[in-house]
């Protein structure tokens, strides 16, 4: 693959999703769901975050939180899989 190649492929914007946890849930709970409800998941608040791309999970990270209430949360990588998940 030629430079200009590489420098273009690196433009391309992609979409990451972050997992923060998982449920199993039956189609008759996700139908019955309004506002407000609470889901519990199995996962506490200490452990690691998924990075996804796609179904592929690019890194894990911790979920950090800013110094009030109204600032963003944020993501502290702890494991990049970059260019090893090739």
């Amino acid at each position: 693959m030629d430079q200009a190649s590489i420098i273009a492929t690196e433009q391309i914007p992609v979409e990451v999703t972050i997992r923060i946890g998982r449920r199993r849930m039956t189609v008759a709970e996700i139908a019955a769901l309004r506002e407000s409800d609470v889901i519990p998941l199995e996962q506490t608040l200490a452990e690691q975050v998924e990075l996804c791309v796609g179904d592929h999970v690019i890194a894990t990270a911790e979920l950090v939180a800013g110094e009030d209430e109204e600032a963003p949360l944020m993501l502290r990588i702890s494991d990049a899989k970059g260019a090893e998940a090739g």
